[in-house]
């Protein structure tokens, strides 16, 4: 006989939304089955391949290839595909959104049921950080307006870093400005970064409150480099829009702010020109010119100097970073590669440890070419800094935040 206080079993769909990318998980509450998953990869960007989703239901897997001008065209595609699952299996029903929101501002610190008053909040946020939150809002949208049976909950992406010491977080404005917009640096991929510490901290059999990790969250879309210290974020490259840091797919990072001036004046671009200009226009696809995606650089840079320019630069801004997180935690005891381009991107890591060895950070060459599933140690043995590389499951943590929202 089951016991009275059982809890009831929810269906997650969680929606996480990349600049380039909609992944999408239906995970069964409170027991953390995975029911269906899958990925749309290349959505409404310039690439050599042609977009498709990768769907997995209940081990099944299938590719389906097809054109995705945008993340609403994505997630309809996967509705569709959702539908055929549950017409066919009654225990695949979705009775919860959970999506990902990497921008809430002032609005938001905790998970939130999306009621009218929530919706009309989050439609102010759309221009903190306009690849994200668009996307994920218009999917917030199709939910509200198609599947209004069905409740949805945000869960925010900066909630990591709300502890970040306060000059790493306050910028050198004045302090009115600072007060009256809320500006500061956010930072972001905080999600998947709660997530990968602990599992870091979990394989290695170490407290996570005790270590110093440094964490490379590289994806297809946006990158950053975080500073972890007694389990909260003390540095993070993002800030008060995903814009600011690394090198990424069509975003610039760290720039000089007086070309912004120089642009706007010589080219008589206005606000939105140049917000369309840094953000998706620029980063490796206006070096490359060809791709926005690092795997696309790799496959000719030994033989175009624009491919190993812009891989380089890359690398390069990310090597950057970690250095001054290492000199922030005075040597870190874990160095983490993650998401898309930390996990799948051999040449990455190697090119990013490289030279590294007098932070206490030596890479395995061979172990870490021979990579290809789960969390792995990468460091040569005896290196002081253990290199992870550790795929994160942010579908897992948006899941977990949903069903507490949920059930309350």
């Amino acid at each position: 006989m089951k016991s009275k206080m059982a809890k009831k079993s929810v269906n997650v769909l969680v929606l996480n939304c990349g600049s380039s990318s909609l992944k999408y998980k239906l995970i069964r509450m409170p027991d953390e089955v995975e029911l269906v998953s899958g990925e749309a990869e290349r959505v409404g960007i310039k690439t050599s391949a042609k977009p498709f989703i990768r769907h997995n239901c209940r081990g099944n897997e299938s590719k389906v290839v097809m054109d995705m001008q945008t993340h609403a065209d994505a997630f309809k595609a996967v509705l569709g595909l959702l539908k055929m699952d549950a017409d066919s299996d009654a225990d695949l029903d979705i009775h919860a959104f959970g999506h990902r929101y990497v921008h809430p501002w002032h609005f938001f610190d905790r998970t939130t049921r999306v009621d009218e008053r929530a919706f009309m909040k989050l439609e102010k946020t759309l221009s903190l950080a306009p690849i994200h939150n668009p996307v994920a809002f218009s999917l917030i949208e199709i939910c509200r307006n198609e599947r209004s049976d069905i409740p949805q909950y945000v869960v925010f992406d900066t909630a990591f870093h709300s502890k970040l010491p306060e000059e790493a977080r306050i910028y050198a404005l004045p302090k009115q400005l600072v007060q009256r917009h809320g500006l500061r640096r956010y930072g972001f991929h905080g999600i998947s970064y709660q997530y990968v510490v602990s599992e870091a901290c979990r394989f290695l059999g170490r407290k996570l409150k005790d270590q110093k990790i440094i964490g490379c969250h590289l994806g297809s879309g946006g990158s950053s480099v975080c500073s972890v210290k007694e389990g909260h974020s003390i540095m993070t490259s993002l800030g008060f829009s995903p814009l600011e840091g690394l090198v990424m797919n069509t975003r610039c990072g760290d720039i000089d702010i007086g070309l912004v001036f120089y642009l706007m004046y010589q080219q008589n671009l206005n606000a939105d020109e140049i917000e369309v200009l840094l953000n998706k226009k620029s980063g490796v696809l206006g070096i490359y010119g060809l791709s926005s995606d690092i795997r696309d650089v790799i496959k000719s840079y030994t033989t175009d100097p624009r491919a190993e320019l812009a891989l380089s630069m890359y690398t390069r801004r990310v090597k950057k970073y970690v250095g001054y997180a290492a000199l922030l935690l005075e040597k870190a005891d874990i160095l983490i590669f993650t998401d898309t381009l930390g996990v799948g991107v051999p040449l990455v890591r190697r090119r990013i440890c490289d030279n590294l060895s007098w932070l206490g950070i030596e890479l395995d060459t061979k172990l870490n070419d021979n990579y290809e599933k789960g969390i792995a140690d990468i460091s040569i043995k005896g290196s002081s800094t253990r290199i992870l590389i550790v795929p994160t499951d942010e579908e897992i943590l948006i899941a977990r935040e949903t069903y507490g929202e949920h059930i309350k």
